[in-house]
């Protein structure tokens, strides 16, 4: 397809050239139009901000930080494995660390396609039939043409595009340390159960045990048949209670396979009682430093943050939208005639400059687009006020979850326990003695139950806050070598 001259157009003659010197020519100018245009592409390129990392070094690092190939039979199962084995293999293999991870490398390419120019245009025209019967005019045209938007534009949208990336960049950090979070809560849930199962089948056990007392004194005329009936009715209970915490194994090892990665029937190493578990103290601040380190380091408030800085940038572009795009092309024609051709190898080549710029002239549709920039800015700025308040929420409830479990622990393992095995111990020795009632019994029994599964629940509580606590800080994650 031939570009026809703009209006204006200027037009020179080349020198009598040999065809082969005259194509030679058409290419120079084609390689100089496209030196022209990269080098302004490279002008534009230059980011306003320092990359979240866009650079080779920082993509390839995190190539190599963000999703490995790990076996799935590198001793996550074993007995010696634990916790941070499983949250290693779960920074490596997890699907929703994997998806952030690609989402901000597809981020990151974007951002040399929106520095980019667009693709210049080539042309190529012929002339089928005499323009004057008079010249017998005909012959070939070669164009090419690039458009470089106004002043600014492709910087701004270079400029977007980093933004975009560098929030994608913090919610990939944000998926890592919500999957450490997870793998947390997963595995003192799972170590819970398993303790609260081991815990009630101990207490049957027990109460097994006082039934076969009981029995035993009903036999000797010491005790009478409601007191056996009152055992077996509570052996129901716990055999009862037993069974559906061992039920409740499944599905917590499955919860915990899948915030690792793994298939739910997959095996796992078997933890020990929450309170056994070795839990790393908080660093020491009040409720105020920590709210002010979530400020600034929460991955989340900063990636609406850089949302909010991406919104600016829109509407910037869209002001930008009133100014045109200019158009410049260079069009080479070779004539060629019959009657001349024969006389002096065919007419006179012409080169002919052409420049062109698109009319802005649909205001409407302009401002409609600096007026959406805008909502979407402020919708942004909204949602980073929410995050903000619901991370204030959520660290303070964390706060006082870690506070709490901590409290709980200490009392149910420093006082109430130990009383509860006393007391138990006691009324044993008095209901054999006849001074005291099989329900006194049962009453001790199932107090003791009660504080033995809350100082677990305590010590996988205050565990869980402090993995959610160091998540929504932003703290650092760990690495720990195998």
């Amino acid at each position: 397809m031939s570009f026809p001259p703009a209006a204006g157009a200027g037009r020179a003659r080349f020198p009598e050239l040999p065809s082969g010197a005259r194509l030679a020519a058409l290419g120079m100018a084609l390689l100089l139009m496209g030196g022209a245009s990269l080098a302004v592409a490279q002008v534009s390129a230059e980011p306003l901000v320092t990359p979240y990392p866009v650079g080779l070094e920082g993509r390839s690092q995190a190539l190599k930080t963000g999703i490995g190939n790990l076996d799935d039979g590198l001793g996550v199962a074993s007995q010696e494995s634990g916790l941070d084995d499983l949250i290693r293999f779960a920074l490596q293999n997890s699907p929703t660390v994997g998806a952030a991870f690609h989402r901000w490398r597809a981020s990151l390419e974007r951002v040399p396609q929106a520095r980019s120019l667009p693709d210049p245009q080539l042309g190529l025209g012929f002339v089928f039939d005499e323009v004057d019967r008079n010249t017998e005019y005909m012959g070939e045209r070669y164009s090419i043409s690039q458009t470089f938007p106004w002043f600014g534009k492709l910087g701004l949208k270079g400029d977007i595009a980093l933004r975009e990336a560098e929030a994608e960049g913090r919610r990939y950090e944000a998926a890592r340390l919500a999957v450490v979070a997870e793998v947390n809560a997963a595995w003192f849930e799972y170590a819970w159960i398993r303790q609260a199962a081991a815990t009630a089948r101990e207490n049957f056990e027990l109460m097994l045990r006082l039934e076969s007392v009981a029995r035993a004194m009903y036999r000797a005329g010491e005790a009478s048949l409601s007191d056996v009936s009152r055992a077996q009715v509570e052996l129901g209970r716990l055999d009862d209670q037993v069974r559906s915490l061992t039920d409740m194994l499944g599905p917590a090892a499955a919860a915990l396979n899948a915030s690792v990665g793994r298939p739910a029937h997959a095996p796992l190493p078997t933890p020990g009682p929450p309170s056994v578990e070795v839990v790393p103290p908080l660093p020491l601040r009040d409720d105020e430093a920590w709210l002010m380190s979530a400020r600034d380091r929460n991955p989340e408030l900063a990636a609406i943050q850089h949302d909010i800085e991406r919104e600016r940038q829109e509407v910037a572009l869209a002001r930008r939208e009133f100014y045109p795009d200019v158009m410049f092309g260079l069009e080479y024609e070779r004539r060629t005639g019959a009657r001349m051709a024969m006389m002096d190898g065919g007419g006179r080549d012409m080169v002919v400059g052409m420049i062109s710029v698109n009319v802005p002239i649909r205001r409407s549709r302009l401002d409609a687009g600096v007026s959406e920039a805008r909502a979407r800015l402020a919708a942004t700025g909204h949602e980073a006020h929410v995050r903000e308040y619901l991370l204030e929420t959520e660290l303070r409830a964390a706060l006082f979850a870690w506070r709490d479990g901590a409290r709980r622990l200490q009392l149910y393992g420093g006082t109430l326990l130990p009383q509860a095995r006393q007391s138990l111990a006691t009324t044993e020795t008095a209901y054999r003695a006849g001074e005291a009632g099989f329900s006194d019994l049962v009453d001790a029994q199932r107090v003791l139950l009660e504080f033995q599964l809350a100082h677990e629940r305590a010590a996988a509580d205050r565990a869980i806050a402090r993995a959610r606590i160091l998540a929504l800080a932003g703290e650092p994650i760990e690495e720990k070598t195998p």
